[in-house]
């Protein structure tokens, strides 16, 4: 098993986001990917109601699973996914579009609990977002990795470069599609690409 941790993916449109995601789990044998645009993941179980899947998974939460969820609701919805994925544990969790559900001082209890404690429970994290400045700080402060794909939002630009340095926005400048900006909470960065499949 990897080292269970917390990753934020941050990028405009089109960047690349999903892709890093997909690749993060390629290898992950326990995924539950809450998707809230309903379009980006395909590989597993998808459900569009809650008690079905919870239904499915207290059937298979022992063993191996990829399930999909695409909410209505997202912000009730996402607490009672956060609440099952922390009693399973040994699992990956991947939430698109965490500026929808996660803003600064509204961060719901279960959420909250997985980022801070859900690495006891080997549970690693990934959330996307487009829009960083939009979304809790408790999310990046407890992040062992941030990736950041092309983004030109002026507030988000600023945010990056208080949360990394001003050198980030330079960086920002030449990235291509597909490319991003690893940082890692041990203060090292490199450029990384995706291979699209």
């Amino acid at each position: 098993m990897n080292k269970p941790d917390n990753t934020v993916i941050i990028g405009k449109t089109g960047s690349g986001k999903t892709v890093r995601a997909l690749n993060l789990i390629a290898d992950r044998d326990r995924v539950i990917i809450f998707d809230t645009l309903g379009h980006d993941y395909t590989d597993g179980v998808v459900f569009y109601d809650l008690a079905a899947l919870k239904t499915f998974w207290a059937t298979v939460y022992r063993g191996s699973f990829r399930l999909i969820y695409r909410p209505l609701q997202e912000q009730p919805e996402f607490e009672e996914i956060c609440e099952l994925a922390y009693k399973c544990g040994d699992l990956t969790l991947v939430a698109e579009e965490l500026d929808i559900f996660a803003q600064p001082q509204r961060m719901t209890l279960a959420f909250q609990q997985m980022i801070k404690r859900g690495r006891h429970k080997d549970i690693r994290f990934i959330g996307i977002t487009q829009r960083p400045f939009g979304i809790d700080r408790t999310i990046t402060s407890q992040a062992n990795h941030i990736f950041i794909f092309k983004t030109d939002e002026p507030r988000d630009v600023k945010y990056l470069c208080e949360l990394l340095g001003d050198d980030i926005k330079e960086m920002l400048e030449g990235l291509e599609p597909y490319e991003y900006i690893e940082c890692s909470d041990t203060g090292e960065r490199r450029i990384g690409k995706d291979e699209v499949k």
